[in-house]
């Protein structure tokens, strides 16, 4: 039984109408999807703004008119054939997922939308409700999405480096082609494995595990983004070394790992042959040298013996009228006399670099040493000599004054005939090296001896045109190497000869610009 009170409180049930008009009217007026009423013909009798914001139709221009107007003209009589089914059996039902549905604005612009439909009855007429959106944008994206995904994943398949995704489980969700050839598997035997289980060493294991947590909790890593070296399982249990990338990413509101990663098995065993090469050319050299030491060393005792001989000789034939006697003396003494400085010569050249000791060499004052020392021969020859400022590096001293001696004999000695010597001395900075030059106006060398001058002994001239053992360039060489550089020449027979070599820069190397000048 209904109290005064509960009658008092309860509304008209006009007035609860009424409210509930005006609620629907302000849903339908501020309604941020577009919706559009027709009836059962097709005739449009409502139309909320955001509809006409969409088609650029004022609600004034649209009613009265058919739904079709909204339509594109190549589709109207298919639009028009699906309305007339619709009414016949009308019910709420969305449209446009998984079809593609277009409309058309004022302007003509054609465009892709999805439509939910919804019925009610006016009276005796039938009504249909379209909810209709624009998703232009979202099918462009959908587009973009499909065509990165399609490039991605060419570009995956095509990958030369093993690439291979897991989840914040570890457990595989990408294993390209490539990794498939790395490591024996297939695809679908590994998707969805764990990829401790699978690649990782037991060594390594733990260490992965712990630095995934880490990093998902902390957000802390000692192995992202960072180029390592590490080994791996094949399918067959064997360890081989590969180069790493480990990259975190996030796609989706998830976060997952992808491992770039390259087999560099034959570039390691490469790397050891070459090791194993170099030890054993560094014993050889290391054993060369002792030997050339050692036999240079020991001959010189039995050459003393025949100096000595070849005096005791002179003497005793010195007033002998047997002009052979004498011719044969003096064949032996100038035959000793080079073999000693054949020998001397070996014994410097296995000396070389024995005391590598580096220190700040300033190349104006070792030049200047060195035309000091060879002063009656740039007198004798009447050479001329230009210095340019030189820098101050870092060498071993007595190899670079050996060095720049032997390149400024070789021009005195190798001069024209009746023709001074004309030689100029430089050096450019180069980005991590020095480069000398020695040049003169001499003789020069034809283009197919170039690299033969610096071997060991090699001679272009008898000696009875030009003295010397043939062992002076080939120390040139061996000094540039130990300075981590090298020489080379450069030169046009009859018109002189330009001589190069390189020194390494250190950070302790300047220019000094002291001393210089033409000698």
């Amino acid at each position: 039984m209904l109290n005064r009170s509960s009658i008092v409180a309860m509304k008209d049930p006009n007035e609860i109408l009424l409210e509930n008009e005006k609620a629907f009217k302000s849903l339908f007026e501020h309604a941020t999807i577009s919706i559009l009423v027709t009836d059962e013909n097709g005739d449009i009798i409502l139309v909320n703004p955001n509809a006409e914001k969409l088609f650029g139709y004022s609600k004034e221009e649209l009613s009265g008119q058919s739904i079709e107007i909204l339509i594109p003209e190549p589709l109207k009589d298919i639009h028009r054939q699906y309305r007339q089914q619709y009414f016949k059996a009308p019910k709420a039902r969305p449209m446009g997922l998984g079809k593609d549905l277009f409309a058309r604005d004022k302007n003509g612009r054609t465009f892709q939308v999805e439509i939910s439909l919804g019925y009610y009855k006016l009276g005796d007429k039938k009504m249909a409700v379209a909810f209709i959106t624009d998703v232009t944008e979202r099918k462009k994206a959908e587009a973009i999405l499909r065509s990165s995904e399609e490039t991605t994943r060419l570009i995956m398949n095509s990958a030369l480096d093993a690439i291979v995704c897991i989840d914040t489980e570890g457990c595989i969700t990408v294993w390209n082609p490539q990794a498939e050839k790395t490591f024996g598997w297939k695809e679908s035997e590994v998707k969805g494995s764990r990829l401790s289980e699978t690649i990782i060493p037991i060594q390594y294991r733990a260490l992965h595990e712990a630095g995934m947590k880490r990093y998902l909790s902390t957000g802390q890593h000692k192995v992202l983004n960072q180029l390592i070296e590490v080994t791996a399982l094949n399918r067959q249990g064997k360890e081989f070394p590969v180069e790493l990338t480990i990259i975190p990413m996030r796609q989706q509101d998830k976060d997952f790992f992808c491992a770039f990663i390259r087999d560099i098995t034959e570039r390691k065993e490469a790397e050891q042959r070459q090791k194993e090469y170099a030890e054993d050319l560094k014993r050889k050299n290391i054993e060369l040298e002792q030997f050339a030491y050692v036999a240079s060393h020991d001959l010189q005792e039995p050459l003393r013996t025949v100096s000595g001989f070849v005096e005791l000789l002179k003497r005793h034939y010195k007033d002998h009228t047997d002009e052979n006697v004498a011719k044969y003396i003096n064949y032996i003494t100038d035959a000793s006399d080079r073999m000693r400085r054949l020998v001397q010569d070996l014994l410097d050249y296995s000396r070389l670099g024995r005391e590598r000791i580096l220190e700040p060499i300033n190349c104006n004052q070792v030049v200047q040493e060195v035309l000091s020392d060879l002063t009656i021969a740039i007198q004798e020859s009447q050479a001329v000599i230009h210095v340019d400022p030189l820098p101050v590096i870092s060498g071993y001293a007595t190899e670079m004054k050996q060095l720049f001696q032997n390149l400024i004999s070789n021009s005195i000695k190798f001069r024209k005939p009746g023709e001074p010597a004309l030689i100029r001395i430089a050096a450019t900075p180069k980005e991590d090296h020095w480069q000398f030059m020695v040049s003169d106006n001499g003789i020069g060398i034809d283009e197919k001896y170039w690299d033969r001058i610096f071997i060991i002994f090699q001679r272009l001239h008898t000696k009875n045109e030009y003295e010397g053992t043939g062992i002076g360039l080939a120390h040139c060489k061996k000094i540039a190497e130990l300075h981590n550089g090298r020489i080379w020449v450069e030169s046009t027979p009859g018109e002189g000869s330009s001589f190069y070599f390189t020194i390494k820069k250190r950070s302790t190397d300047s220019w000094d610009k002291a001393a210089g000048g033409t000698k």
